[in-house]
């Protein structure tokens, strides 16, 4: 039987008055890309966010059959993308690049990686230009190539692609697909754009509280 990457057990978040997510369980296994569907306020992001620790300290999260809330050294299994980045304006491309080596700590096959997917996504000639001046666009790419490098059993999206022009989103359909079933990994995402439908092994509908 294949062990889960990520649990979720009956997980609650809000106040009693006004519960934002209410016994919310998921299980989710390698392979498996999820799409978290659901109407706008009713907690798609938070969702994200409580499996990822942001929110909740990690409390009703199982990762390795082991509470988060006590384990936090777990959450370095999980990246999470959102739609606004993480990068560093004032540093170019390639120094974001090996800084990001440097936090995660990953060995040389992170570089290559990385580079590998600036390719795919057409944006080497980047390289060496700083972050701040990237549109909107090219700088999501970045973001994406490095948070997809790292060495993680779950990516969790967050409208990411919002800014990305068809040609890249269709990109990232196939890449998204070959990305789990190669590695045996799995994705969790929310986007509001409909081909993603198509790779999805699942779709989750969180419903509003009240």
């Amino acid at each position: 039987m294949m062990s889960n990457i990520i649990e979720i057990k009956n997980l609650v978040f809000g106040y009693e008055e006004d519960r934002v997510l209410n016994n919310i369980s998921l299980e989710v296994k390698p392979g498996e890309i999820v799409l978290i569907e659901g109407e706008n306020g009713a907690g798609k992001t938070t969702f994200l966010k409580c499996m990822t620790g942001l929110l909740n300290n990690g409390k009703s999260i199982y990762i390795n059959n082991k509470e988060v809330y006590k384990n936090r050294y777990l959450l370095k299994q999980n990246s999470f993308v959102m739609s606004e980045d993480f990068l560093y304006d004032y540093m170019t491309t390639n120094e974001n690049i090996v800084f990001f080596q440097k936090i995660f700590k990953e060995d040389s096959v992170f570089i290559d990686q990385v580079n590998q997917y600036l390719k795919d996504f057409e944006i080497e000639k980047y390289k060496d230009t700083l972050i701040k001046n990237l549109s909107q666009g090219t700088r999501s790419k970045v973001n994406l190539a490095i948070m997809l490098s790292k060495k993680h059993k779950l990516l969790i999206l967050d409208e990411p692609f919002t800014a990305l022009d068809v040609n890249t989103q269709e990109k990232l359909i196939s890449l998204s697909k070959k990305y789990v079933l190669s590695k045996e990994k799995a994705i969790v995402m929310v986007t509001h754009i409909k081909e993603f439908k198509k790779i999805a092994t699942r779709v989750v509908e969180i419903k509003k509280e009240g």
